[in-house]
């Protein structure tokens, strides 16, 4: 190289190394004396055209690439020990920089000259963790409030009790509305009197006669109420939000059970027919055919029977006289419905074990309103006794405003019926007192 060369040289040289310590401590680097220096170390040998082909674009280019990825590596954080990690990402730095064992250069300064005539090489840093990961020391399970698992997902929301069918729904004709009226009034065939019948010429036609009488059914309301505080609504929103569909199903259940009880209140109980002191044997499907002839006898169509479920069993269980199961009672339609005689079969554990209810559906009304639900505030007033009068006075009263509470009112109106010319298409009977009855003497 001669002089000249040298001089030009030396000069491409200190541009270099002057626009790479610019860039350096422009980006301010805390280590950027030994990032200078790994520079100035790696430009150690390029000859002048190696240093030509640096244009200041190029320079800026390469040494923003060397910088964002220091940048990335020194924000490296591995494991829970910062001294060991620091430890690992010098070890990594030192062994990129040191010359290999054969004396070659180092893969930093390899980098510093590939990228130099245009390349693309890279440096892979590896560094290790100090400790294995794992579900312990990986994630700081960090102590939270209870209230937090209220941010947490339910499966399926809330398990349930497991609770019987209520029958009255099976058997009724049960109609919803928007409004219901206070009133549902109809007309039922009241008395006949007279015959119509053939009359001579001239004869005096026979009187005939017959008459109306009008029926009604008043709203009944089923309600209930829950109080709770404003805290609770706010800070519990998914145990709230839980609670009252809780609250709605308990009011469907209550409901249920209300009508039921007015379903069997109307029923009728076997009164006799023919069969009765014909049978032998008499065994459960003759009380229940026993039932169905009374049902019929009145002009009625049975079509379906309510048993508990023991009870439905006993009889799919039950055996002739040569130990052979009645295999054609019961059976399951086309249509999936278990039929028992040829009557529909609902098993509910409402229906008391040793009884059944066999009738004709869709006499027996229900007119319902959707379910109402209200919040707002009220008041708990509590009463006492006066001296020794006996009287009651109010003793106390608390506001739900004043003491951060609010209620929720819960509710539902509705009327159920049946025609008086109804009754009777329904019984409900005992086994054992209908096959009493049937017992031949």
């Amino acid at each position: 190289m001669t002089a000249e060369e040298k001089v030009a040289h030396d000069a491409l040289l200190e541009q270099v190394k002057s626009v790479a310590k610019s860039e350096i401590e422009t980006r301010g680097f805390q280590n950027a004396d030994s990032v200078n220096a790994l520079i100035a170390k790696s430009l150690e040998g390029l000859n002048i055209e190696q240093l030509r082909s640096y244009d200041g674009e190029k320079i800026q280019t390469t040494l923003n690439s060397i910088a964002g990825e220091l940048e990335k590596v020194k924000n490296i954080r591995v494991g829970s020990d910062l001294d060991a990690n620091r430890n690992a990402l010098k070890q990594a730095v030192d062994m990129l920089m040191s010359p290999k064992a054969d004396g070659s250069a180092s893969d930093v300064e390899l980098m510093m000259r590939d990228k130099g005539n245009g390349g693309t090489k890279e440096i892979v840093l590896n560094i290790r963790a100090a400790a294995n990961m794992t579900t312990d020391n990986t994630i700081n399970e960090n102590s939270y409030p209870a209230e937090m698992i209220e941010s947490v997902s339910l499966i399926d929301g809330v398990v349930k009790k497991r609770r019987g069918e209520q029958y009255i729904f099976d058997i009724a004709d049960r109609r919803i509305v928007a409004n219901i009226d206070q009133y549902t009034s109809w007309l039922e065939e009241g008395t006949e009197e007279g015959a119509f019948a053939i009359v001579a010429e001239g004869a005096v036609k026979p009187l005939v006669s017959t008459a109306l009488v009008r029926n009604f059914a008043e709203a009944k309301k089923i309600a209930g109420k829950t109080v709770i505080t404003e805290e609770f609504a706010k800070w519990r929103p998914k145990a709230w939000q839980a609670i009252q569909d809780l609250l709605r199903d308990k009011l469907q259940r209550d409901y249920s059970a209300l009508l039921t009880t007015d379903l069997n209140a109307q029923a009728a109980s076997y009164v006799g027919t023919s069969l009765d002191d014909t049978i032998v044997t008499p065994t459960d499907f003759d009380a229940i055919g026993a039932v169905a002839a009374q049902i019929e006898t009145l002009n009625f169509f049975p079509d379906v029977l309510i048993l508990h479920p023991q009870d439905k069993w006993r009889l799919v269980l039950q055996k002739d006289s040569e130990n052979r199961y009645y295999m054609l009672v019961p059976f399951v339609d086309a249509d999936g419905v278990v039929r028992m005689m040829g009557f529909r079969v609902v098993t509910s554990t409402y229906q008391t074990p040793g009884t059944f209810t066999l009738g004709e559906s869709g006499l027996f009304k229900i007119e319902e309103e959707t379910i109402t639900i209200r919040l707002g505030y009220g008041i708990d007033v509590t009463t006492g006794t006066i001296g020794t009068s006996g009287g009651t006075a109010v003793t106390s009263v608390t506001s739900d405003f004043d003491n951060n509470r609010m209620r929720m009112i819960i509710e539902t109106f509705f009327k159920d019926w049946i025609a008086t010319n109804h009754i009777g298409s329904f019984v409900r009977a005992s086994f054992a007192t209908v096959k009493a009855a049937l017992l031949k003497p």
